[in-house]
């Protein structure tokens, strides 16, 4: 199918146009827009973009590399079900064993859909689902961010 060099130009090309369309997204001035993934304000705790098994998912997921920690934060994370999908106006999917491409296996409350990195005809509407989603993941996690911040 693709070479390696091929697929890592592939994917580099798909996210650096992520990151492009991202700095025009409504609200933002053509300033560069940095998700809050990086600054959640709690390490392993992250809004993530993921696309793997043909599948795009945007989502928030718990990584500390501590049982304990992710345990707890996963419990509190739950206990935010319903405030986080009224903010996010719709259900996500709540996965305490989701294995990702890797095989390490990761707490993740996500929404998906169907798309491969490597149909360039598809782009527009996979990178339109990731912003919009984030955004609206942004908006929920806002809400619990001061709860989730004190465990």
């Amino acid at each position: 199918m693709y070479t390696k060099e091929e697929a890592q130009a592939i994917r580099h090309e798909f996210w650096h146009k992520l990151e492009s369309k991202s700095r025009r997204a409504p609200g933002q001035n053509g300033k560069p827009i940095h998700w809050m993934m990086d600054k959640t304000g709690i390490r392993g705790l992250d809004l993530r973009f993921d696309l793997s098994g043909g599948r795009v998912m945007v989502g928030i997921e718990i990584n500390t590399h501590s049982e304990e920690k992710d345990k707890k934060l996963w419990e509190k994370l739950v206990g935010c079900k319903i405030l986080i999908e009224k903010n996010f106006e719709e259900p996500l999917t709540w996965d305490p064993e989701f294995v990702r491409e890797a095989g390490n296996t990761v707490h993740r409350a996500y929404v998906s859909t169907e798309g491969d990195i490597y149909n360039k005809d598809k782009w527009p509407e996979m990178l339109r689902f990731m912003i919009d989603n984030m955004m609206r993941m942004e908006k929920a996690y806002r809400s619990i961010q001061d709860y989730m911040m004190h465990f």
